[in-house]
Formats: C-alpha cells, sequence, structure tokens
C-alpha cells in the first residue's frame, strides 16, 4: 500500500496591513521575508511534496516539454 503524503501546513501569523483606509490580514505575510530560513526550509518542504506528488507524470512532463518547445521554435514540422 502507498504511504499518504500530505502537504507542508505554513504556519500562520496574522499581519494587519493599512492601505487606502482599508484594513486586511494577511496570516501568510511572513513568507515575504526571502531571508528567513524558516520561509526557506518551507519552501524547500513545498518543492519536495511537489516532486513526490507529481513523480508518476514526469515522462508526460518531458514530452509535453519538448513538444511545445519544438511549437515555439518551428521544428517539427508544426509551421510551414
Amino acid at each position: 500500500m502507498k504511504k499518504e503524503i500530505l502537504p507542508p501546513k505554513a504556519k500562520e501569523i496574522p499581519r494587519l496591513l493599512l492601505a487606502h483606509n482599508d484594513e486586511r490580514i494577511d496570516n501568510y505575510f511572513w513568507l515575504n521575508n526571502r531571508e528567513n530560513q524558516e520561509v526557506i526550509d518551507y519552501l524547500d518542504a513545498e518543492n519536495t511534496y511537489t516532486k513526490e506528488i507529481l513523480e508518476h507524470t514526469e515522462t508526460f512532463q518531458k514530452s509535453l516539454f519538448e513538444e511545445m518547445k519544438g511549437r515555439i521554435l518551428g521544428i517539427g514540422g508544426f509551421f510551414p
């Protein structure tokens, strides 16, 4: 039986943002800090999850990329 792969969950840190007399809460504002090791670790976890969950489509992704590249570059008889 395949093990269940769960996505990483970003922690919520509410931050009040004010603009044009409008207030809103952004629970994920902390993810804007690209120098923060926690942000880097979270993004690495997301990338690992994505790679694992889409692993079964790897061959399709490569063939799709080659097809798109061929259409853009006019290779393979797609364009006159």
